[in-house]
């Protein structure tokens, strides 16, 4: 059933491996991959981010999922834990929302029997298995003030998942890659979707260590981050050959 929020119209999508996604109007782009919406979201960041290896070790799990979208992030997170329950680890999902009709729709649809309480800008539910927090608006003013305020915890998985570059600029820049850095923890894994050169000249400038990956269904590539270790040395040196410019908020 499509729908309209607070940013316009939104289609429903039916991906190749029967899960769906949406397309909006706003951003005039699909929230996935049309290959397979949920197989997506395993791949480049579930697998991506190393999760199922995080929680193996014992470690607290602290996901950051940028963008809500129909909470598809969330579904294959909590998948993730209800397969390992006798592990004693503390585990949260935060994510940010730009159209808070939107997020409600899709918990609904997607979370029927989760309850989420509004408090200041935000919504929180709880589950047995970890905690949920869902920033409404602009989430590069509401995140880092909250984690400021000691509202977040450091993040040990970042979902880099936001819109492309060219529809949802504001979360490419150097400055929000320094923001998600401030919000990390020393370990974090950060994946992303994108391969643009822009992106990855980006993050390297604001610190992040990168390194390409195969893509998911016919895309080719996609990239990983970390703030250890370093940079693939041969994709570092053909990116510092290209003019291409770092995103700025400027």
């Amino acid at each position: 059933m499509d729908f309209t929020g607070k940013l316009g119209k939104y289609k429903i999508i039916e991906t190749e491996d029967k899960t769906k996604t949406l397309w909006s109007e706003f951003f005039d782009e699909a929230c996935h991959n049309l290959s397979g919406a949920y197989e997506e979201t395993l791949y480049n960041y579930i697998q991506g981010c190393h999760i199922p290896e995080q929680i193996a070790q014992g470690s607290d799990v602290h996901v950051l999922d940028v963008g809500f979208g129909l909470g598809i992030g969330l579904k294959a997170f909590m998948a993730q834990l209800e397969t390992t329950q006798g592990l004693k680890i503390k585990a949260s999902y935060t994510s940010m929302e730009l159209d808070e009709d939107l997020f409600l729709w899709s918990a609904k649809e997607t979370f029927p029997l989760l309850v989420f309480t509004k408090k200041d800008n935000f919504y929180t539910s709880t589950h047995p298995l970890l905690s949920i927090t869902v920033f409404i608006g602009d989430g590069r003013k509401t995140l880092p003030e909250a984690f400021k305020n000691g509202l977040l915890p450091k993040f040990t998985a970042i979902f880099q998942d936001a819109f492309s570059p060219k529809k949802n600029p504001a979360l490419w820049t150097l400055e929000w890659f320094n923001d998600l850095k401030m919000m990390a923890d020393n370990q974090v894994y950060l994946s992303t979707y994108s391969a643009s050169v822009s992106i990855r000249k980006t993050m390297i400038a604001s610190g992040w260590k990168i390194t390409n990956a195969k893509g998911f269904g016919q895309k080719k590539t996609m990239t990983k981050a970390r703030l250890v270790g370093l940079s693939d040395p041969i994709l570092e040196a053909e990116l510092s050959r290209s003019t291409t410019l770092v995103l700025t908020d400027i």
